[in-house]
Order: C-alpha cells, then sequence, then structure tokens
C-alpha cells in the first residue's frame, strides 16, 4: 500500500514557485509578490508593495509595456511569453519572459492582473549559442561554395598568371582580407616571386612569413607592426611547396561573424553620419579589435593552399605539355620546310625566316668558310633586316662558342650575351663534327621563359647546322652532276643538210638533283644518223654517271654493229656488268639520209612520235622488248624499218613529257599526238620549246623529261666553191640571193645575210689567200626553223692588215649584220660560222 502524499500549502506553493509571481492592479499597482520573484532580483516585499510594475522595468522594456504590453492585456485579457528586461537591486538586469492575465474579481470587488516572470538567462544563451552556430554554418557553408567556385574556376585555366583572380576572391569574399597576394617559387634563385611583380624576389632563407609557411610547409601567423595581421598558407602538390598564399588582415577590417550592424567602418566606405547622444542604457558602440581566426578558418585556408597548389602543377604539366608539343611540332615543321627548300642560301633564309618571330624577334646565320671566328663571316642571313647588314658577334664570344662546337658540347654551348643593350643568344652550327658557323638568336621567347628551353636551343642548333650542311654538300654534288650532264647533253651533232635537230631538257625541279635521261645524235656511216634517248634509274651524280657510261656504249655499238637490235643486245650484255644500266629504258633509231628508211626498236621506252608532212602523227609501236638488263627482255630483240617522207619529224622523248599522277599512260600519248599535230607547221628550232610547253604548263611534272625532235627536211642547202679573185663575188651574190628568195626569206633580211657572206669571202680571197686565183673559198648556207646559217671556209693562212685603215672594218659590218658570228682560226685554214634569224618566211 503506497505511503500518502503530504499534504501542500497552497501559500507555500504560491512563494515557493519556480517562477515569480505579481498580483498587480489594472494600473500595473503591485499588490503582491512571491519570495521567488524577491530572490531573483534582490527587491524586498515593501519596496515593491503599492508601486507600479513598470517602475522596477529597463528604459526599453518600460516603453514596450507601456505602448504594447498593458494595451494588449486590456484587449485581449493575456500576454504571452512577452520579453521583458527588470532591473535589480544592485542595478543588474533580469532576462525574462512574462506572462499576464486579466482576472476579474467577484462581482463589485476590482479586477486583477496575475504576472508570471520565468528567468530568461538559460534559454537567451542556446538561443545565442544556436544563432552563433546558425551563422558559423552559414560562413561555412559560403566559404565552402567559394572555395568549390576556385576549384572550378582553377581547374578552367590555362595560364598561371590567372590563378590569382579566384584566390583574391576567396580572400576578400570567404575571410574578409585587406589584400591577398600569390607568391610563385622559384627553385633556380632558391626565392619566392609575387605573381605580377617583376623584380621583386624574397629569399628562402628570409625570416618573412611566407618564406616560413614554405619551410614549415604549414600556415604562419604573423602579427604586423601596425596592429594587422597576416597569414601565410602553402601551395603544396604531393608535398611540394609550388608557392605560397598570404592573406593580409587590417585591424578596422570587420569578422564576417559579425552582423552588418554591428561590425566597424571597412576601409573606403563612407564616413557616418553626426552621432547622435547614445540614450540611457543603450549599448556601446562596437570597437574595432583585433581578428579571431576559429581552426575551421585555419583549416580553410590549408584547403586553399593545397587545392591552389594542385591547380598550379596541372597548369603546369599542361604548360610542359603544351610547350613540348610545340616545340616537337616546331622543329618538326622546320625539318619539314628545310627539307622542302632547295639550296644552301634558300635554305639558310627559310630558317631565320622560321625562327623570327615563333622563337627570336631576331634571328642571325654566320657562316665561315675558312673556319676561323675572329674572321668576317663568308655569308650572312638575317631577319628582320638590320641597318649595317646585323649584328656583330664579339670575337671572344665566338671563340667560345666554336670550341663549344667544335668539342660537341651540347646545351651548355649557348652563351647568353648583351648587345647593344639587348639580350642575346649564341649557338653553335655544327654537323659531322665539323663547325659551319653560329646561330645569334634575340628578342621575343629568348628574352623570357616562353617555349625555349636549353635542350631546345640545342636540338634546333643540331637541326639547322645538319640541314645547312647537307645543302652545302647537295649543292656540291649537283654541281658536279649538272656539269657532268651539260656535257653529255651539249649539242655537237654532224652538220648534215639533210636534217635538223633540236633538244629540250627539264627537271622536275630546276633546283633539285640531276636525273639519267639523255639524248645523242651521231653519224654512223657517212649516209646514216643514228638518233637515241635513254632513261637511267634514279637520280643524282650516281644517275648521271651512269648516263654517261651509257651514251658512250650505245655509240661504240652503234658504229661497231648493224642495226638497232644489234646494238641492243649488245646493250644487254654491256649492263649486265654494269649494275647501275640496268632497267635502263632506250629508244634508238638509224636514218638512211638518202633514201629516208628508218630503223628503229624499243626497250622498254614510249614509242618514237612521227609527223609526217601536212600535220599526221603516228606513234611507231613495232620492235619493242623489255628495259636493258630486264630479265623479261632476254635475247628477243628486234627491229622495225619504215621510209619517212621528206619533210617529216621524228619525236623521241622520255616518259616524264607524257606521264602524269592520276591519269592513264595513253592519255599522255593522246596529248603529245594532239600538240604535235598543232605544231606542225611551228619552226623547228621553237618546236622543242613550245611541244614542252604544251605538255607541261606548269613548267615541270613530277619527273625529268627530255625530248629530241628531228626534222627530215627536203629543202637542198646552198653549197658552192668561190674562186679567190674579186670579180667573182658578183655572181656568187646573185645565186646566193636567188637561192634565199626561193627558201622564202623576206627582202630585208636577204640584203643582210648576202652583204655579210660576200664581205667574210672577200676577206677570205684578201687575207687568207692573197688574191690567189688557184685557190676557192667554201660556203655552204642552209635555212633552219627561220633561221639563215652560212659557213665560210679557207684553207690559207691569214695574213695581218697592211694599214690600220684595214683593220677590223669586215667583221664589224658582218657582226652588226648577223646575229651570231664564231670565227675559228686553225692550222689549217679559217672557219667563218654566222647566223641571222629571219623576220619572215623559211622553214
Amino acid at each position: 500500500m503506497p505511503e500518502p502524499l503530504p499534504e501542500e500549502n497552497a501559500e507555500d506553493l504560491y512563494d515557493s514557485a519556480p517562477c515569480g509571481y505579481l498580483t498587480l492592479l489594472p494600473d500595473g499597482t503591485i499588490v503582491r509578490v512571491n519570495r521567488t520573484f524577491l530572490q531573483w532580483t534582490g527587491w524586498r516585499r515593501d519596496q515593491l508593495a503599492g508601486r507600479r510594475v513598470h517602475e522596477f522595468y529597463a528604459v526599453g522594456s518600460r516603453i514596450w509595456h507601456e505602448t504594447h504590453l498593458a494595451p494588449l492585456l486590456h484587449m485581449q485579457g493575456e500576454v504571452r511569453e512577452a520579453a521583458a528586461e527588470f532591473r535589480r537591486a544592485d542595478g543588474s538586469r533580469l532576462d525574462a519572459f512574462v506572462n499576464a492575465v486579466l482576472r476579474a474579481g467577484p462581482a463589485g470587488s476590482q479586477a486583477l492582473v496575475r504576472m508570471t516572470v520565468f528567468d530568461a538567462k538559460e534559454r537567451r544563451t542556446y538561443e545565442r549559442q544556436l544563432l552563433e552556430e546558425r551563422r558559423s554554418a552559414e560562413r561555412n557553408a559560403t566559404r565552402v561554395r567559394l572555395l568549390q567556385e576556385m576549384v572550378v574556376r582553377c581547374a578552367a585555366i590555362e595560364r598561371v598568371e590567372e590563378i590569382v583572380a579566384p584566390i583574391v576572391r576567396v580572400g576578400d569574399e570567404a575571410f574578409a582580407a585587406t589584400a591577398t597576394r600569390v607568391w610563385l617559387l622559384d627553385p633556380a634563385q632558391a626565392a619566392l616571386r609575387p605573381l605580377g611583380v617583376a623584380d621583386e624576389l624574397l629569399s628562402l632563407d628570409d625570416q618573412a612569413p611566407e618564406a616560413r609557411a614554405a619551410a614549415l610547409l604549414d600556415v604562419v601567423r604573423h602579427a604586423e607592426d601596425d596592429g594587422g595581421l597576416r597569414l601565410v598558407s602553402p601551395m603544396l602538390a604531393d608535398q611540394r611547396v609550388l608557392g605560397v598564399v598570404s592573406f593580409v588582415f587590417a585591424t578596422d577590417r570587420p569578422d564576417p561573424s559579425e552582423p552588418q550592424a554591428a561590425r566597424p567602418r571597412a576601409y573606403g566606405e563612407n564616413e557616418p553620419g553626426p552621432t547622435r547622444p547614445r540614450a540611457y542604457g543603450e549599448d556601446e558602440p562596437a570597437r574595432p579589435r583585433p581578428r579571431a581566426f576559429g581552426e575551421d578558418e585555419i583549416e580553410l585556408m590549408r584547403t586553399v593552399g593545397r587545392q591552389a597548389g594542385q591547380a598550379l602543377e596541372r597548369i603546369r604539366l599542361l604548360e610542359e605539355t603544351t610547350r613540348r608539343a610545340w616545340q616537337s611540332g616546331f622543329l618538326a615543321r622546320l625539318s619539314r620546310d628545310l627539307d622542302e627548300t632547295v639550296g644552301f642560301t634558300g635554305r639558310a633564309m627559310r630558317l631565320v625566316e622560321l625562327l623570327v618571330p615563333d622563337v627570336a624577334g631576331y634571328a642571325q646565320i654566320d657562316l665561315d668558310a675558312a673556319g676561323d671566328p675572329a674572321g668576317e663571316p663568308a655569308w650572312r642571313a638575317s631577319a628582320p633586316a638590320r641597318p649595317g647588314g646585323g649584328w656583330t658577334i664579339p670575337n671572344d664570344v665566338l671563340a667560345t662558342v666554336h670550341a663549344a662546337g667544335r668539342s660537341g658540347a651540347a646545351p651548355a654551348a649557348a652563351l647568353l650575351i648583351t648587345i647593344d643593350g639587348e639580350r642575346a643568344l649564341v649557338l653553335p652550327l655544327r654537323a659531322r663534327n665539323a663547325m659551319l658557323g653560329t646561330l645569334l638568336l634575340a628578342g621575343g621567347e629568348v628574352s623570357g621563359a616562353g617555349h625555349v628551353g636549353p635542350e631546345f636551343l640545342a636540338d634546333l642548333a643540331d637541326r639547322a647546322g645538319l640541314s645547312l650542311d647537307n645543302a652545302r654538300l647537295a649543292e656540291r654534288d649537283r654541281e658536279v652532276a649538272h656539269t657532268l650532264q651539260r656535257s653529255m647533253l651539249s649539242g655537237d651533232w654532224p652538220a648534215d643538210p639533210r636534217y635538223h635537230v633540236v633538244t629540250a631538257y627539264r627537271p622536275a625541279v630546276h633546283t633539285l638533283e640531276v636525273g639519267g635521261d639523255w639524248y645523242d645524235v651521231f653519224a654512223t656511216s657517212a649516209e646514216s644518223v643514228g638518233i637515241v634517248v635513254g632513261d637511267v634509274v634514279g637520280r643524282g651524280l650516281h644517275a648521271a654517271s651512269a648516263m654517261g657510261q651509257l651514251r658512250s656504249a650505245v655509240r661504240a655499238l652503234a658504229t661497231a654493229h648493224d642495226g638497232p637490235a644489234e646494238v641492243l643486245r649488245h646493250m644487254d650484255d654491256f649492263v649486265s656488268h654494269f649494275a647501275a644500266g640496268q632497267m635502263t629504258t632506250l629508244a634508238y633509231a638509224e636514218l638512211a639520209l638518202d633514201s629516208g628508211v628508218l630503223r628503229y626498236a624499243c626497250a622498254g621506252h614510249p614509242p618514237p612520235l612521227l609527223v609526217e608532212p601536212g600535220g599526221v602523227p603516228s606513234f611507231l609501236w613495232e620492235a619493242r622488248s623489255g628495259p636493258l638488263g630486264a630479265s623479261a627482255a632476254g635475247r628477243a630483240r628486234s627491229e622495225a624499218m619504215l621510209t619517212v617522207p621528206r619533210g617529216s619529224r621524228l619525236v623521241l622523248y622520255t616518259d616524264g613529257l607524257v606521264e602524269r599522277r592520276g591519269e592513264r599512260f595513253h592519255h599522255g600519248l593522246d596529248r603529245l599526238a594532239s600538240a604535235a599535230a598543232a605544231h606542225w607547221q611551228t619552226p623547228l628550232g621553237l618546236l622543242a620549246t613550245e611541244l614542252s610547253d604544251a605538255m607541261l604548263p606548269g613548267g615541270g611534272g613530277h619527273d625529268d623529261m627530255c625530248l629530241l625532235a628531228l626534222d627530215y627536211t627536203d629543202a637542198p642547202p646552198f653549197r658552192t666553191e668561190v674562186p679567190a679573185r674579186m670579180q667573182a663575188l658578183a655572181g656568187f651574190r646573185a645565186a646566193l640571193d636567188a637561192w634565199l628568195g626561193e627558201q622564202g626569206v623576206g627582202d630585208y633580211d636577204r640584203f643582210g645575210v648576202v652583204l655579210a657572206t660576200a664581205e667574210a669571202v672577200a676577206n677570205a680571197i684578201e687575207h687568207g689567200y692573197g688574191h690567189d686565183d688557184a685557190r676557192t673559198v667554201g660556203v655552204l648556207a642552209q635555212v633552219d626553223g627561220g633561221a639563215v646559217s652560212v659557213r665560210v671556209s679557207d684553207t690559207g693562212q691569214w695574213r695581218p692588215p697592211r694599214t690600220a685603215l684595214q683593220r677590223g672594218r669586215g667583221l664589224a659590218l658582218i657582226g652588226r649584220l648577223m646575229d651570231e658570228l664564231v670565227i675559228d682560226r686553225g692550222t689549217g685554214g679559217t672557219t667563218v660560222l654566222m647566223r641571222r634569224r629571219a623576220a619572215g618566211g623559211g622553214r
């Protein structure tokens, strides 16, 4: 059975209740108060009884009571949880919540107000803590958002300089820093350098907070002399310091955790207006105080440093990748462009053009053929042009660079010098363990970090030197090959009025290596002529040398054996012991000058083209076999024969004339036949050029081309023997003039040719024979492609003129009348060769 509860006294319950009880009249007069309220406030009952309750409020609560609480109580009959401040007896304040209820008394009695007062100190503390936590959470959320935005922005930037803006924004908005500065580590100088400031440098041995943060790998707090504060966070990537971030806080900069209304004025903020007197009981204004930082803010600063360091590492890796990609691309483009540029001079000029402005603002190549670094350069190329021809490199620098180049030193061989106040680099150009000269670079990328570096410059110099040396060697080989080829292709044909020959040769590119295409015309007997066109496999000096040997072999075999088939069979035997001549293609023909019988054979070569009078073209497809030395050819060499009408033209050529990339071979042959028919009336002297231009409109194809055109003429030459007396000249002039007229030579040109020829004959009679009537002067004239050629020859011994008036008049006259004049004074007599281009007429 439970024990009975003790009886409770209502008066005791009122007095010892856990809240204050007050009984008031409707006008606020205190009638009764319990002990709890007296203990909280320190007042005595006699001090409260009979006085109005609003006398014990603080100023603000008293006004609020009179204007809000009392009217609401009378209108609503109650007021719940109204905040109020009571003045204690000692002058301090009691934060409280007040509940008031208006109770009407028995009939005829006065109404009373029952008021309960609760101590709000704990609740206020809790609310303040809750508000602080909320503000802290909001600040952290803002800081995290700013940090995330910084990370996103840093992930998108591609240059180191761009990292400053997002970090400064975090410092300003997340920490309310007065200033934020980013320092980068310069490992080469063991120092920190602020971004955006070129000349400032801070050694890592310095005691500045930035240097200490870099050494400690953690946030460093430093109090400034002016009362400010500086916090420095290292930028880390894999525990490697890449720089630091410095946050500066002035003493009057507000704490972002404080409410906006209570914070001090920020730097740059407008001055406040006139101050008003502070009312009784009003809070003191907020005073500037040193900024306090919690561990969460310090950790956030560490995070900013780590994120900035990772972003910086990514940017540097990206920059390094971009730099190496640019270097590789530039060097590849450099090698390709130099290889495509022909000739030593062109290659050197192309090199300086490629270097400016991508690598330097100015580039200069000095080459010294004698190898003396102190002497004047043998050749110089520079870009852009400078007054005076370029910079003069000091002799001591040249000697050092040449010594380094000869020793093979690579990156360290580049010397940094100053010329005319401008920074420049001098590098050796070397190839095949030999010094060629120097490369000078100034301005542009070489003045700063940029894309250049020691390894890149060394590779650049090596490639440039090797390319220039290759061009020099190639030019030397080409010159030898060109000399050999010119000697092989010289037009020293046997002279005969029954035929005339013109030739053309065009390399694929005029300045590239020579090829193995060749042509030749030679006498196989007194009444026949051999014609050959061939194509040796390959290019260069090797091919040109092989072409010369094959040309000599064809000449020797053609005079020793009868017919083209025999010549080709013996050429097969020749190339079996001569590897360079194997797979050579050859078209060989022999023409009987009296009968016009043509015998021909082709060894893997394009067919000859015959253009008969009237412009009717036809290809000679008979007597075909494989190239020289080809196993498919075997011994099955044959020849074909036909009779060529007088007035016909025979065209032999190499495949470079008709072959085109992407075109079938027979299309090229059709174009050649059409072009030959269209130009059948073109004078022979112009035929080779016009036919080549028609077939190669761009000036050259992808392969070398040579062409030989033979005109089997039906026009007899003018041939006579003039007696060595002056009286015979009249009849001779009349006969020559009549013959020229028959050949269609115009009056004006006939007059010049006849006068010049008669003067040459007169000189031979007077100076060669001394008017010896028993002797004769030979004259041979022929019309070839619109030009008149005359040969005057004697067998006498020329005597010097007896007087000054006789000296040189005849030769001067001939020189004015004729376009070409050659005098050959040999031991067996004198030959005068003259040529005049006729303005109209002629074959």
